[in-house]
């Protein structure tokens, strides 16, 4: 929001019937000033259940291969082209075959990212279940677990938004999850607002 405009310039040519209302626009002024200035505190709890980190694994890996794997689909599709248009094929054309739809089903599946949620269940420092209190203010957040800490939207790397949660990416591979569940519509839309404003990077999914 812009600062209020200087409307008690105006307040000089009014007549002295008319003064209420100078005064009347200037309150109003202040009153938007001060309120856009001021963002309601939120408060969220997010547990990091196993549905919630699966999700999470999901959009992470989707969004950070998203590059290599168009690569990557382009030339497996060549490769598959190839082996149905060559007459004379060999064990090493079949073998290759195989391998290249093995890696279109690995590609474009949620494999790995269940690999990756298995492999996040067998270790001792493991994320699940882990619950997470949060505090949205205006240019900032609180996160509170083990210890409290303050992080600036300003710092954050980027911001993904999915109908159900939020994923604030503190770095290219670590980000934390905020549950919607419990949200209500207009701190939902608050938030959305602030993230949008402060975060140089947010992308809705």
């Amino acid at each position: 929001c812009a600062d209020p405009p200087v409307t008690y310039a105006a307040g000089f040519i009014l007549q002295s019937r008319s003064i209420w209302v100078f005064f009347l626009f200037l309150n109003y002024d202040i009153l938007i000033y001060v309120r856009c200035n001021n963002m309601k505190e939120i408060k969220n709890k997010t547990i990091y259940t196993p549905d919630n980190v699966k999700k999470f694994l999901e959009v992470y890996y989707f969004e950070k291969v998203k590059v290599p794997r168009l690569i990557i689909n382009i030339l497996i599709l060549l490769v598959i082209i190839y082996f149905f248009t060559k007459d004379n094929r060999v064990l090493l054309d079949y073998t290759t075959f195989i391998f290249c739809l093995f890696g279109v089903i690995e590609l474009n599946t949620t494999m790995l990212p269940k690999l990756n949620y298995h492999k996040l269940e067998k270790a001792k420092d493991s994320v699940l279940n882990t619950k997470i209190e949060y505090l949205f203010k205006k240019n900032n957040f609180k996160l509170s677990s083990n210890k409290d800490e303050y992080i600036d939207y300003s710092s954050l790397y980027k911001v993904l938004e999915t109908k159900k949660a939020y994923y604030l990416y503190i770095n290219k591979s670590r980000a934390l999850i905020v549950d919607k569940k419990d949200m209500s519509d207009s701190d939902i839309t608050n938030l959305t607002n602030t993230l949008k404003e402060k975060v140089p990077r947010y992308k809705e999914k």
